[in-house]
C-alpha cells in the first residue's frame, strides 16, 4: 500500500515538472515571436550650407556698415578754354612749346612754352587733367634789366590775360594786369581768378577756376 502511494506521488511530481517546463518554453516562444518595438527615429539635424574653400562669409553687420566710395569732385577747369587756344597763340609769337607731359601722382598733363630774349626769359605753363581742358595757366617773366622789368611784364602778362574762354573779359583783364603789375593782387573776370605777384625781377600771372 505504501509502495503504491509512493509511486503515485512520484508520478504526479514528474507530471507537474513536465508541465512547468512546457509552460516555460511556451512563454519564451511568445517572447521570441513578439514583434520588436519600433525605435524612435533620431531627429534630423539641419544641414549647414556648404562653402567654397577659402571663401569667407560676411556677417550682416559688415554688409550694413560698408560705405560706397564717394565720387571724386569734378576738376576745376577754365570754361571753354583748351590747351591749343594757349600754346598755338604762343607759338605764333615765337615760343617753343613742349609735348604734353604727365606730372605728379594724379597724372596731370602739362605743356611748357618758353622764349628767350636779350632782355629776359618768358615762360608759360598750361596744366590740365586731360588734353581738352585747362585747369591752370601760369605765365612768368624773368627780366635781366630791373629798369624795364615792369614794362616787359605789362606787355607779356597783359597779352596772356586775354586768353579766350567762356565769359572772358579780355580788355578789362588786360587793363587790370597792366595797372597792377609789380604788386600782389587778385581779381575775377568771367568766373576766372587772376592772381598777380612779383619778386626780385620776376613777375607772374595765374589764371584758374577756384569755384569748380
Amino acid at each position: 500500500m505504501r509502495a503504491t502511494l509512493l509511486i503515485a506521488t512520484l508520478a504526479m511530481a514528474i507530471l507537474m515538472v513536465g508541465c512547468g517546463d512546457e509552460g516555460a518554453g511556451q512563454g519564451s516562444a511568445h517572447e521570441s515571436d513578439a514583434e520588436p518595438r519600433p525605435r524612435q527615429a533620431k531627429q534630423e539635424q539641419p544641414q549647414k550650407p556648404e562653402t567654397v574653400k577659402g571663401e569667407v562669409a560676411k556677417k550682416p553687420s559688415q554688409e550694413q556698415h560698408q560705405h560706397k566710395p564717394e565720387p571724386e569732385p569734378a576738376p576745376r577747369n577754365i570754361p571753354g578754354l583748351t590747351p591749343q587756344d594757349v600754346y598755338l597763340n604762343l607759338e605764333n609769337r615765337g615760343f617753343k612749346c613742349s609735348e604734353p607731359e604727365l606730372m605728379g601722382p594724379d597724372n596731370q598733363v602739362r605743356w611748357t612754352c618758353e622764349r628767350q630774349e636779350a632782355q629776359g626769359k618768358y615762360l608759360v605753363e598750361i596744366s590740365s587733367s586731360d588734353a581738352n581742358s585747362v585747369r591752370l595757366v601760369e605765365a612768368r617773366v624773368i627780366t635781366y634789366d630791373p629798369a624795364r622789368a615792369d614794362a616787359l611784364a605789362q606787355d607779356f602778362l597783359g597779352y596772356v590775360a586775354r586768353v579766350p574762354y567762356e565769359g572772358a573779359q579780355p580788355e578789362e583783364a588786360k587793363a587790370w594786369v597792366e595797372h597792377n603789375v609789380g604788386s600782389k593782387a587778385s581779381a575775377v573776370f568771367g568766373g576766372v581768378w587772376y592772381t598777380l605777384g612779383s619778386k626780385a625781377g620776376r613777375h607772374f600771372l595765374k589764371l584758374e577756376n577756384l569755384e569748380g
